[in-house]
């Protein structure tokens, strides 16, 4: 629980709501909720969202102390196999095998594996697990007297979804998030006869341990030289739009992508 996820929750907690943080790394989730944490309503469950046995642990944690949740937060994501500057074909002087080289041993089945295990199943296996409970949720908020703010599922993707040329930071992060996109706009169609409502949001570069990893500081300024706002994203930013989107305001959004980049996308060849 770290970066966009914690901003969200911490968004979320501090206006009010009782939010379970989810994380592999019960020292990890107790200094998200030591330091951000206002009302006491940060609730720790440690768990792997990629193995089904857990994830039905922390669905019957959560059903037996609320019964019911009126939000998931899809956020789980991992960067591996960081690709390298590309040659030019000048560069290589015409000589295709260091392209290739470069390519061949950059990734592997396993980090294209993993990455769309954690980047993608996950997603779709958290929000089954957690069905029952979001129409629980739909059956408390919908009824007279109710927010009418239907019970929804977010998914946390990335800009990488949406870029289509070669200079990525990982070519299976930047796949996986494209098909996590996608999952996201297919399950606002799995359950609208349900009324559980289903948005992605793509940021572009906000502070995480993925980005203090794979960001080092030439290629960070160079970021925020080709975002037209001039800087990379900050918690306010991802914060409201969290609670936009979880409240009344945003109730009338279903199967949406909403991109958050300063305008960075701009910059490179999209499908967006």
């Amino acid at each position: 629980m770290s970066g966009i996820g914690l901003m969200a929750a911490t968004a979320l907690e501090n206006n009010g709501a009782i939010v379970y943080i989810v994380g592999r790394r019960v020292e990890v989730l107790e200094k998200a909720i030591r330091e951000c944490s206002k009302h006491g309503n940060m609730i720790p469950l440690q768990g792997d969202v990629t193995s089904k046995e857990e994830l039905q642990t922390m669905v019957s944690i959560v059903k037996a102390r609320h019964g019911y949740i009126n939000l998931l937060v899809n956020n789980a994501g991992i960067l591996l196999a960081q690709q390298p500057k590309l040659p030019s074909r000048a560069q290589a002087a015409d000589d295709i095998t260091q392209l290739q080289s470069l390519l061949w041993n950059t990734e592997t089945h396993d980090s294209f594996g993993k990455t769309f295990e954690v980047n993608v199943a996950a997603l779709w296996f958290c929000t089954v697990a957690f069905l029952e409970l979001l129409h629980e949720g739909n059956k408390r908020s919908l009824a007279d007297g109710g927010s009418g703010v239907s019970s929804q599922v977010l998914t946390m993707s990335s800009l990488a979804s949406l870029r289509k040329e070669s200079t990525v930071y990982s070519l299976s992060y930047t796949l996986s998030k494209a098909a996590a996109t996608h999952l996201g706009k297919l399950t606002a169609h799995y359950f609208k006869d349900w009324k559980i409502r289903s948005n992605v949001i793509c940021p572009g570069i906000f502070p995480s341990e993925i980005v203090d990893t794979s960001l080092m500081d030439g290629a960070r300024k160079a970021a925020e030289k080709a975002t037209p706002v001039g800087r990379l994203g900050a918690p306010d930013d991802m914060a409201g739009l969290t609670l936009f989107l979880a409240s009344k305001a945003g109730s009338y959004f279903d199967g949406a992508l909403l991109l958050i980049d300063g305008g960075r996308l701009l910059s490179m060849p999209s499908v967006f």
